[in-house]
C-alpha cells in the first residue's frame, strides 16, 4: 500500500528474486516501483543472475517479496508433534496435539523449522535411529547457530 487505505497482494516469490535480492544491501525506499541498480556486482554474478540479458535492476517490490520469504523461512517453527507425517508422505495437523509439557517446551529439540528439511537428509542412519518418523520429519532447532552480524 502507498496510502495505507488501498492494499494489494505481493507477487509470489521466485528463486531468481531471492538470488537477486541477496546482492542488495541497505534500507528499503518505501516505493514498490523503485529500481535498484547493481553497481557493485561483479560480471560473473551479473551473468548468473540476469541470464536473459535484461537490465541489471530489481524493483523494490521484488526485493520486499524475497526478504519476507527469507524471514518466513528463518523463523517459521512448529512444536514437536503438532504435525504428523503418514507412511505415504502426506503431512497433516495433529488433531490430538495438546501442546508441549513445560519441560519439553524449554528444549530446542522440541521445535522444528517449518520448511523443507535440509539437515535431516544429511544425518546418518545411526542418528536417525532415535527419531520418530511420524513426528521428527523436519529439521530440529537443537543445533542451530544464530546467523547475522555481531556487534
Amino acid at each position: 500500500s502507498l496510502n495505507c487505505l488501498e492494499w494489494s497482494l505481493l507477487p509470489p516469490v521466485t528463486k531468481e528474486m531471492v538470488a537477486q535480492a541477496e546482492q542488495l544491501r541497505g534500507r528499503f525506499q518505501g516505493d514498490p516501483s523503485f529500481e535498484y541498480e547493481y553497481t557493485e556486482i561483479n560480471a560473473e554474478d551479473a551473468e548468473r543472475l540476469f541470464e536473459d540479458g535484461e537490465e541489471l535492476v530489481i524493483k523494490e517490490e521484488a526485493r520486499l517479496v524475497a526478504t519476507i520469504d527469507q524471514i518466513d523461512r528463518a523463523v517459521g517453527i512448529i512444536p514437536r508433534g503438532a504435525f504428523v507425517k503418514t507412511p505415504l508422505g502426506s503431512v497433516y495437523e495433529n488433531r490430538n496435539f495438546e501442546g508441549l509439557s513445560l519441560t519439553e517446551a524449554k528444549k530446542l529439540s522440541s521445535y522444528f523449522h517449518f520448511t523443507e528439511p535440509v539437515k535431516l537428509k544429511n544425518k546418518t542412519l545411526l542418528e536417525k535411529a532415535d527419531l520418530d518418523p511420524f513426528t521428527d520429519f523436519l529439521d530440529s532447532l537443537e543445533h542451530d547457530i544464530p546467523q547475522g552480524k555481531g556487534s
